[in-house]
């Protein structure tokens, strides 16, 4: 603002102030004009280029019944004679809140600037002028966030006495997402403030939360009657808008984040040139916040005002409000499809997941619409859809427990109706499926065990959907250590999957059972998983995650440099595509194969860094090892090392490193050391066992007890439980007892 007031006058004479309602478009230029006149001219290089500064001439127009107040008070009776007044003299002519007279003034003021060339003149109001000489400069509302003007705006306007609840702590936390609910718009955030009282800043913003769009009750009494409530300041300038506008309006208003054209496509009904045209006439008016968006398209938003004050206005015709709302859902639900068909084409997660989060409001309210509308399978869709960012990355952990909640629904409602159960059984099971992966994933196994268990019936007639629930429930019984349960599970679904074209499911199915025959050092493991990797060459994701498994098994008979080559594969598949569970895995992978705690401390350095963010995404994630505890021993490995030291605090620093930055540290880590090949892992211990399953069949043979056996070994009670489990199935035994009686038999 500061540097056109000091530009020559014979450029850019005319510039317009726009924005929403209460953003602040007077108070700016207040704020530039005084700076302009009170020695902050030195800075601006002068103002107008003129010492003293030229008159100025302040006209309020926001109480001018029409355009006569603007020519009396620059002392004539129309435009024509206010020209002949102003003449060649320098003036400013500031034109405050010009909102409801563009229309009678712009071509006078169009004229004035022809006539007057020494003239400039200033103008806010919502809707620019619309003429040749006319640069808009809109005005966006506060910066948000820790320290933000938005929160000094607040923190000044709080009332004294109320003052010590939203200066520290809980209280502050609560004005920082006020702020943010609010846009930063400084109308609103005055409001919000003047409204905070006794129950303090946490109360009005769950005020806020649940939709009240007047917050400010108790206004200054000098305050102007139309910023005196929320409604005022939106329907001052704009009166009753055009019935068009006012439904478009009413329907953007479901949407809690951002809009394009194809939405007000959808949830209006209207076709692309009417959608354009009514979005394009909103934002001439103000009524719509635009920003760049992640695509570079822009992405358009009402404020939390006008959404609140129109859904208000939507929600006073119930049938209206259920056609917008199925609109909304609709959109979603393409925009969840249309996700996870790219996420499958191999599109960068670091797109995806900015989209979605920055969406999760919307995508959440359509899911929860869908169900409370009855459309079941609808909801389940949407969900399973955005499987991979809602729930593996953990934007919406609670989408899970609506989905269960949402098929059990569906469940009840199809009971007794086969038709129906046959409709719709593979969505329903397919989100309970994609459920009980994640709680696999998660460690939660019985929680897994009983949402399988609900998946096969759901599925009981359907043999394909049966066969994608004994996938995840043969990989859920080889991580609890079920061998054999798994195996018989297993092998039948790949057949069945194999038969129905399903590659993509069953080579998840093969990746099981590949580890399984691993465990039992197996030379033929590495099998299934090359009939898998031959069965989806265009899922990177998944392709990723065969490679991991492939490198296990190759680590486990014995290949260890080509284990290692094999896990780096994985790694750089993974970068961009790859959930946590993925990349935890991978990260483990490439440490183990790396020589572990052997060589020089530059490789142990490297090894253990590549180690510290595998334990890092585990934990922010909430993921849990599958069972191979051959990273665990790494680890221990290096904390008797002379890397403990430096593996702490690599510990500490892999706490903010990303998905991405991991994979890198992944792909630099260094490969085994030249040496002799190491054997396979069979034979390395009696009776098939692995080292670490006769470690433990050791110590049971000595007395010790689950707990007592994890705390000598540095490893959880669970991994030891899922060990003595494969010991039993190997030795052939029914319990602690027997296999005493086979380990003492077999080391006599």
């Amino acid at each position: 603002m500061r540097a056109w007031l000091a530009r020559p006058a014979a450029r850019a004479r005319l510039l317009t102030l726009t924005g929403p309602a209460g953003v602040g478009k007077s108070h700016l230029a207040h704020a530039a004009v005084t700076a302009g006149g009170d020695g902050g001219v030195e800075e601006a290089g002068g103002f107008l280029g003129l010492s003293p500064p030229p008159p100025t001439i302040w006209v309020d127009l926001a109480d001018a019944p029409d355009a006569s107040a603007l020519w009396t008070r620059l002392g004539a009776r129309d435009a024509h004679e206010a020209a002949g007044r102003i003449a060649d003299g320098g003036l400013l002519l500031v034109l405050d809140n010009a909102d409801r007279l563009v229309a009678d003034i712009a071509l006078d003021v169009a004229a004035l600037l022809r006539s007057c060339p020494g003239l400039r003149t200033l103008l806010t109001s919502r809707v620019p002028l619309d003429i040749r000489a006319e640069r808009i400069l809109p005005v966006g509302p506060l910066p948000t966030g820790p320290g933000s003007p938005a929160e000094a705006l607040f923190a000044e306007r709080v009332r004294p006495y109320h003052r010590p609840g939203v200066d520290s702590g809980p209280g502050q936390l609560a004005v920082g997402e006020i702020c943010r609910l609010l846009d930063g718009v400084p109308l609103a955030v005055e409001m919000a403030a003047e409204a905070v009282g006794t129950e303090g800043p946490r109360a009005l913003l769950e005020r806020l939360e649940r939709g009240d769009c007047d917050p400010g009750r108790h206004r200054a009494r000098d305050t102007p009657e139309r910023h005196r409530s929320v409604a005022a300041a939106l329907t001052w300038a704009a009166g009753t808008p055009a019935e068009g506008d006012a439904a478009l309006l009413r329907a953007l208003s479901v949407f809690d984040t951002y809009v394009d054209p194809v939405a007000v496509r959808r949830v209006t009904g209207l076709g692309h040139a009417a959608a354009v045209a009514g979005i394009d006439a909103l934002l001439h008016k103000s009524l719509l916040l635009s920003a760049p968006g992640q695509d570079g398209e822009p992405e358009l938003r009402l404020t939390y005002m006008a959404r609140a004050y129109h859904r208000a206005r939507l929600a006073a015709d119930p049938r209206e409000l259920r056609r917008v709302l199925d609109g909304h859902a609709a959109h979603w639900s393409a925009y969840a499809q249309d996700t996870a068909e790219a996420l499958r084409a191999g599109r960068h997660l670091d797109q995806v997941l900015p989209a979605v989060a920055a969406r999760l409001p919307d995508i959440l309210r359509a899911a929860r619409h869908l169900t409370s509308t009855g459309d079941h399978l609808a909801a389940l869709r949407l969900t399973t859809a955005l499987e991979v960012p809602l729930l593996r990355h953990r934007l919406a952990p609670e989408a899970a427990h609506e989905a269960e909640a949402t098929a059990d629904a569906w469940a009840a409602e199809t009971a007794g109706r086969p038709a129906a159960r046959a409709a719709g059984g593979e969505v329903a099971a397919g989100a309970l499926v994609a459920v009980g992966r994640w709680a696999v994933d998660r460690g939660e196994y019985a929680r897994a065990a009983r949402v399988l268990e609900r998946a096969e019936t759901v599925a009981a007639e359907l043999p394909v959907a049966r066969a994608r629930v004994a996938a995840v429930t043969g990989e859920l019984l080889r991580r609890r250590g079920e061998s054999a349960l798994a195996v018989g599970v297993l092998d039948p679904a790949v057949r069945r999957l194999d038969a129905e074209g399903d590659r993509r499911t069953a080579a998840l199915a093969r990746r099981a059972l590949a580890l399984l025959r691993a465990a039992h050092a197996d030379p033929e493991a590495e099998r299934p998983l090359l009939r898998a990797l031959d069965d989806v060459p265009d899922d990177a994701a998944l392709r990723a995650s065969l490679l991991t498994a492939l490198a296990r098994v190759r680590r486990a008979l014995g290949r260890d440099r080509e284990a290692h080559e094999t896990a780096r594969e994985a790694a750089r598949l993974l970068m961009g595509t790859g959930d946590p569970a993925q990349v935890a895995e991978a990260l483990e992978t490439v440490a183990v194969t790396s020589g572990g705690a052997d060589g020089d401390e530059q490789r142990r350095h490297a090894v253990a860094r590549v180690l510290a963010h595998a334990e890092a995404v585990r934990r922010r994630y909430g993921v849990v090892s599958d069972g191979d505890d051959a990273a665990g021993e790494l680890a221990r490995d290096l904390a008797r090392s002379p890397t403990a030291r430096p593996l702490r605090e690599l510990r500490r620093d892999a706490e903010r490193v990303s998905l991405h930055d991991a994979l890198v540290a992944a792909l630099f880590a260094p490969p085994p050391a030249d040496g002799p090949a190491r054997t396979a892992r069979r034979g390395t211990a009696p009776h098939g066992l692995t080292p670490r399953q006769h470690q433990i069949a050791l110590l049971v043979a000595e007395g010790l007890t689950n707990r007592q056996i994890a705390r000598r070994l540095g490893i959880s009670e669970w991994t030891v439980t899922n060990h003595l489990r494969v010991v039993m199935q190997k030795l052939g035994c029914a319990s602690r007892v027997h296999v005493v009686r086979a380990v003492q038999g077999g080391t006599a």
